[in-house]
């Protein structure tokens, strides 16, 4: 049998696991030939048609996540009519909730997956080419040949360290920035808005597995790992462990992983303090920061205890921490989502991610979306439209305000100016946004360097105080200097007698200029460029 798996992502630094964990298990089936097409949404579905068409297969396997699926959905209802006789499965989040109307509503998919199909599939398989045998397998809907719906309920594997390992197979990606791990499955917290809200228990990794895996990752040439663990510091022991052996791979791996600052104990805090700078990037899963919305969101842990885990997550300078905010839950109003980025803001935290609020399948929040007052979008990403405490319109400023703190707060070049008119001008990121809004520039996308000559315009017109700020920012992003934000720049032939210095050291190729009392140096003969050099000319030494 020839098994063609689409594997369809939205931008191509994304990898799926789904295939080379399926393969994994599958590699002893001596009767399957496995082929793959990897795509993304950006690519014209003619174009992946005609790639699917022309391989032949007699099965088609993908997974469908939220901002794939319509574009799945094209095209694999373009192949069916070219392939009447090809069988299509689906698995992955989107299948999580019921599934017959979706059965229904797309005749040219023959089968759907619920759950964790490491051992599933592979069963499924063996026997796919008998219908009548699907209901064997635990996960697998489908509507039968008397046109009744079959629901194989939810597949879940218990011995997950039993599973053979995803870059054990050969369709394993080795050359994106980065790769998913799975050390642990399932999560000890209960939000009705997250799949993994009732994905109990938790199934973990030993240590000596991890350890072998990422020393595979290393040796593969990898050097940076997203962990795909739902709440790293669940269990205080095993983070501590995970930590000592991040550490290990200090200056070789970089990690990304998701913590709740509720749950940071003494020795945690003790061991993040003295972690190699750079090695971690953490995200801090906050949600709101309002104690009834997060209970009505039934998620474990005091606000109290999150925002003190909070701040002192984003007070360490050896590593970056991103907090993420959800609008649309209930009783999450638009000004106190205002008063909460404003918070996060005083904290210095690293990014400041808005998220509407997303109604998935198989979550509480969208089994009792009618109760709670929740209208949301039927097809994905199942957006919030309008929920009990936010209105359709205060929905969309929020997605206009996601925009903006991601053009601008979460952006290197602009995030220190643009922080500091937040905390100094109680109603400047609503006035800002509204200035961009007009424009019709904030669902567009914009260069860094168009983005500060915005802000300069802005601040010129109504905040000239902080023109300096935004010129200084420019500067140091290495953006032309020829541009009215550096303006004020102007060369020098000596430093002066005092001056401190900020960073970099000073060569004979080095050039100066001087804005104010900030002295810069570029080297010569490169035109466009970051300075190399920064120096600060104290308030004394200028009189």
């Amino acid at each position: 049998m020839q098994i063609l798996w689409l594997d369809l992502n939205s931008s191509y630094s994304h990898s799926s696991l789904a295939l080379p964990a399926i393969h994994a298990q599958c590699q002893n089936l001596d009767q399957f030939n496995w082929d793959v097409v990897r795509t993304t949404i950006n690519i014209n579905v003619g174009t992946i048609v005609n790639e699917v068409v022309l391989k032949k297969p007699d099965l088609i396997c993908a997974t469908a996540w939220l901002f794939t699926h319509e574009h799945l959905l094209a095209i694999l209802s373009r192949v069916k009519v070219l392939l009447p006789d090809c069988t299509i499965a689906l698995g992955g989040p989107e299948f999580l909730g019921e599934n017959e109307q979706y059965l229904r509503q797309y005749p040219f998919i023959d089968m759907v997956f619920r759950g964790e199909g490491e051992e599933g599939l592979p069963q499924w398989l063996q026997i796919s080419k008998d219908r009548k045998r699907w209901n064997e397998v635990t996960g697998v809907c489908f509507i039968d040949e008397t046109d009744h719906y079959q629901d194989g309920g939810n597949a879940k594997v218990m011995n997950f360290a039993a599973l053979n390992a995803p870059e054990s197979s050969s369709f394993f990606c080795r050359d994106k920035a980065f790769v998913q791990f799975e050390t642990a499955r399932g999560c000890f917290n209960t939000c009705a808005f997250c799949v993994s809200g009732a994905d109990k228990p938790v199934r973990s990794l030993t240590m000596q597995q991890v350890r072998e895996r990422l020393h595979t990752y290393y040796e593969m040439g990898i050097k940076s790992i997203r962990l795909l663990d739902r709440t790293f510091n669940g269990q205080s022991k095993r983070a501590m462990e995970m930590l000592d052996l991040f550490v290990e791979f200090a200056g070789k791996l970089t990690f990304h992983l998701e913590v709740h600052p509720a749950m940071l104990s003494e020795e945690i805090r003790e061991k993040l303090t003295s972690i190699p700078n750079g090695l971690l990037h953490l995200e801090a899963g906050i949600q709101s920061l309002r104690q009834d919305v997060l209970t009505k969101s039934r998620r474990l842990g005091s606000l109290e205890d999150s925002l003190d885990g909070l701040r002192f997550l984003c007070n360490l300078k050896n590593m970056e921490t991103h907090a993420d905010l959800i609008a649309g839950l209930p009783g999450y109003t638009y000004p106190m989502m205002i008063e909460d980025i404003h918070l996060l803001a005083s904290y210095d935290a690293s990014e400041v991610q808005l998220e509407l609020l997303k109604l998935l399948p198989g979550t509480r929040m969208r089994r009792e979306a009618a109760e709670s007052g929740l209208l949301y979008a039927p097809f994905p990403p199942y957006e919030i439209l309008q929920s009990d405490s936010m209105s359709a319109a205060d929905l969309l400023k929020s997605r206009l305000l996601s925009r903006l703190l991601d053009m601008y707060y979460n952006s290197s070049a602009w995030q220190k100016p643009f922080r500091k008119l937040m905390l100094d001008r109680i109603d400047f990121l609503e006035q800002f946004m509204d200035y961009m809004n007009k424009k019709d520039l904030l669902l567009q996308p914009l260069s860094m360097e168009r983005r500060g000559l915005l802000f300069y315009e802005y601040c010129k017109e109504y905040h000239p105080d902080h023109l300096f700020d935004i010129s200084k920012a420019w500067i140091e992003a290495g953006l032309p200097l020829g541009k009215e934000p550096a303006k004020e720049l102007h060369s020098i032939f000596s430093l002066p007698d005092h001056y401190i210095v900020c960073q970099g050291e000073i060569t004979p190729e080095t050039r100066f200029y001087q804005i104010r009392n900030y002295i810069y140096g570029f080297d010569r003969g490169v035109l466009r460029q970051r300075p190399v050099f920064c120096a600060f000319i104290p308030e004394e030494a200028t009189n």
